[in-house]
């Protein structure tokens, strides 16, 4: 190879993309042919500059766009749905205009099982399953006729807060498959006022 000299560029220059580059062709003592890339110290130092100066603007730009808004909010767990009360607004795509009340009851045994208890007025009309999934806070409740024989429906959806949670109903039974058949609205029932 041949022992020309060559002129350097600095370690930071490299790192950037120069607009200043000249494609040098050269043969060697043996007569084999070479091909480089060759840029002067002055033009990798101006393009270097260059392009610092409009990347210290594009940062300020950035930074002045761009506002974070901190906000602090706890999850909820299982805990802070043992032994409480709901009352449950349905409609039902089968009939839009009719909104269906009831109010459910959320325990857990000593098993550790959430046991989900419906009822209408003062009468217990059915009972299910109640879960959590906490990292999603995603909260479903189901509702099983005969210990679910004839089917099963599902209130399932995201925790809005502490006090309200909506979503939707899906239901399945012997003859029809798990569909999405209404939407719900649930508040806590006995919340002080103060809270």
């Amino acid at each position: 190879s041949s022992s020309a000299s060559r002129p350097q560029c600095s370690s930071s220059s490299r790192r950037i993309f120069f607009s200043n580059i000249r494609l040098n062709s050269k043969e060697d003592e043996d007569g084999a042919s070479s091909v480089g890339l060759w840029m002067s110290t002055a033009e990798a130092s101006n393009d270097l500059t260059t392009m610092e100066g409009d990347d210290n603007n594009n940062d300020d730009e950035d930074e002045e766009e761009e506002e974070w808004i901190e906000e602090e909010f706890e999850l909820l767990t299982e805990r802070d749905f043992y032994d409480t009360e709901w009352k449950i607004g349905t409609v039902l795509d089968s009939s839009p205009d009719s909104i269906a009340t009831t109010w459910v009851r959320l325990t857990t045994t000593d098993e550790g099982t959430n046991i989900a208890t419906w009822g209408n007025s003062n009468k217990i009309i059915a009972r299910g399953k109640w879960a959590i999934d906490v990292p999603s806070q995603f909260f479903s409740i189901s509702r099983e006729s005969l210990g679910g024989w004839f089917g099963k429906q599902i209130w399932a959806g995201t925790l809005e807060d502490y006090y309200f949670m909506e979503g939707t109903v899906r239901g399945w039974s012997p003859i029809s498959p798990a569909s999405v058949i209404g939407q719900w609205q649930g508040i806590r029932l006995g919340v002080s006022k103060e809270e």
